[in-house]
């Protein structure tokens, strides 16, 4: 397998501080702090940023630093649908021959959902929704689908996007997330229910 490279290994891991609330929509930064944060050169660390930038994460402002943005909502629709795509084609690539593994998590997320959506946090919900969706897109063991899965989600900062746990969207939530749980061990399949889903979410996030 082939070690990434150093540019790459820079974008990956701005990427993962942008996606995780480590630096922060409106955060300042500058190259030499993350070359010294990152332990390499200027040089993958601008190319890196560039590439962030023309991405719409971040701003390079000459002689002040570089600003973190926040996402546009054309982009997180489009991130979204992407997102949502992958889930689809991961789980009618292996309905026949993972039911058993795509029955198992489904019914771990509801259980885990049911008992949990009184007492935790809507990050913590989050991250148990996004948790199953990684179990859907591991299914192959495609490793460029589960890198694309994580890159996107990365993207969505999805562990900090937690709206639709929070009141009033979180009873709609839940019930739209079980239904879409249920259809997927369903005869019919989650189609439908999919689209729903990605609705939801493009309306609450934030």
């Amino acid at each position: 397998m082939t070690r990434p490279s150093l540019r790459e290994t820079a974008y990956e891991t701005i990427l993962g501080w942008i996606g995780s609330g480590r630096m922060p929509e409106g955060a300042v930064t500058s190259e030499n702090a993350l070359a010294e944060q990152l332990d390499m050169s200027r040089t993958p660390i601008r190319a890196a940023l560039q590439q962030l930038e023309t991405e719409g994460f971040l701003r390079i402002v000459p002689k002040h630093g570089v600003l973190i943005l926040h996402a546009s909502a054309q982009r997180v629709g489009d991130l979204l649908e992407t997102l949502t795509a992958l889930l689809l084609f991961a789980y009618e690539q292996h309905k026949h021959t993972k039911i058993v593994e795509i029955a198992a998590a489904a019914t771990e997320l509801a259980d885990r959902i049911a008992e949990a959506s009184d007492r935790k946090s809507p990050e913590s919900l989050a991250r148990i929704e996004g948790s199953l969706w990684m179990r859907v897109l591991s299914l192959g063991r495609n490793q460029e689908l589960i890198r694309l899965g994580h890159k996107t989600m990365d993207k969505l900062q999805w562990s900090i996007n937690d709206r639709r746990w929070r009141p009033p969207y979180r009873p709609e939530t839940e019930q739209l997330l079980l239904k879409l749980l249920s259809s997927m061990i369903g005869a019919a399949g989650p189609g439908p229910d999919f689209f729903s889903y990605l609705h939801l979410l493009k309306r609450t996030w934030s």
